[in-house]
């Protein structure tokens, strides 16, 4: 009994030094490291919201520039603001990083982040753009060059960049797969073709070209999770979507120079060297 009484004593007097310590441990206190991570946060926004502030007065500044040059130097201007412009957002899209990676999260605070940002962006006529497999980016509207340079540049500037205007209102192509319809892809080789017959000597032709023949491409094979054919299987076929989108195209536009390439990948799309045909093809127009 007595040593039952000793234990029970002293279990007691270690509850009570525990309690005791307990009562005497200090508060966490706030450390530099977290304090760091609220300034850090809070200069990431600032640096961001200046980023932001320099695009809109570079826009600004070049709205006034335009109505002193000449036609050719209007051409000039909106090469170099375009490349500088792709740089800045670039760096806005660095900053804001941390945001666009929670884009499709559903937690509460992300989505507000994600809604308060894009509030920011539309103040300076920019827009978030989902280009698929969970990414996105920060893309100017749809019209923004068009609308500053269309009355200042070129007829060949302006209707390239009334094209890529119209192009900018979708997504092209997402995941590996075609966005637009097959449809609206091939009016987008007829519109490129028509571009291209109208201005030949036109400095853009170089970087038009090669756009061009990718949506070509696109168009005739379609990308790998929207192909044209079945090619896959011992069974080889084209998709009978594509041969009465073909049909179609061929009737419409008799004289484009992508029927022949249409005619080549009906005939030979079964071919394991396909891909090398039609780029023959089309180093020879």
């Amino acid at each position: 009994m007595r040593k039952f009484f000793t234990v029970i004593t002293s279990v007691i007097l270690l509850s009570s030094c525990k309690q005791t310590d307990t009562k005497n441990i200090p508060e966490k206190k706030e450390t530099k490291k977290d304090t760091a991570k609220v300034e850090d946060s809070s200069q990431t926004a600032q640096v961001s919201s200046d980023l932001l502030e320099q695009f809109s007065k570079n826009k600004n500044e070049v709205v006034l520039k335009l109505k002193t040059l000449s036609k050719q130097e209007a051409n000039a201007l909106y090469e170099k603001y375009f490349e500088e412009n792709s740089s800045l957002l670039q760096q806005i899209a660095g900053k804001e990083v941390g945001v666009l990676d929670k884009f499709y999260n559903e937690d509460e605070a992300n989505k507000k982040a994600v809604k308060l940002l894009g509030e920011k962006l539309s103040k300076h006529q920019l827009q978030f753009w989902e280009i698929g497999e969970g990414y996105v980016e920060i893309e100017p509207l749809h019209d923004f060059y068009y609308t500053i340079f269309k009355d200042y540049v070129t007829n060949d500037y302006r209707d390239y960049l009334y094209l890529k205007s119209e192009e900018n209102k979708t997504l092209y192509s997402a995941d590996a797969g075609l966005v637009i319809s097959f449809k609206d892809l091939g009016d987008r080789v007829i519109s490129w073709e028509n571009f291209m017959t109208k201005y030949p000597d036109s400095k853009l032709i170089p970087s038009v070209k090669e756009e061009y023949k990718n949506y070509q491409m696109d168009y005739l094979v379609g990308q790998d999770n929207t192909p044209t054919a079945e090619r896959a299987t011992d069974e080889k076929y084209i998709y009978p979507e594509n041969i009465q989108e073909f049909n179609r195209f061929m009737k419409k536009y008799p004289k484009s120079p992508t029927v022949p390439l249409i005619n080549l990948f009906m005939e030979n799309f079964k071919s394991e060297s396909i891909f090398d045909l039609l780029r023959a093809e089309q180093d020879k127009l």
